[in-house]
């Protein structure tokens, strides 16, 4: 799992609900991890999950929406979109 699994999470947000990524907040805790785990076929720990949230909050790629000093109500940015955009492009 890296930092393009947890923005791929948030797109896939974006995409079902048909909405902007103003719109999508996502709880990065067990519910996610045990998500990610079934989308990469491999086990993803919640600790694991909230180092590469951590990576991507320090790159700008997701943002704390909130005063909550843990994982939820996190936004993917415009940045964070375009990286994971152009992964899947290149």
């Amino acid at each position: 799992m890296n930092e393009l699994d947890v923005l791929k999470l948030f797109y896939d947000e974006i995409v079902l609900r048909g909405v902007t990524r103003e719109e999508v907040f996502l709880t990065l805790e067990d519910e996610a991890a045990e998500l990610l785990s079934k989308k990469t076929g491999k086990p993803v720990l919640t600790t694991q999950l909230q180092k590469i949230a951590d990576i991507c909050i320090a790159n700008e790629w997701l943002e704390r929406t909130t005063a909550d000093p843990n994982y939820k109500y996190l936004s993917l940015t415009e940045a964070g979109l375009q990286i994971f955009l152009a992964s899947q492009y290149s």
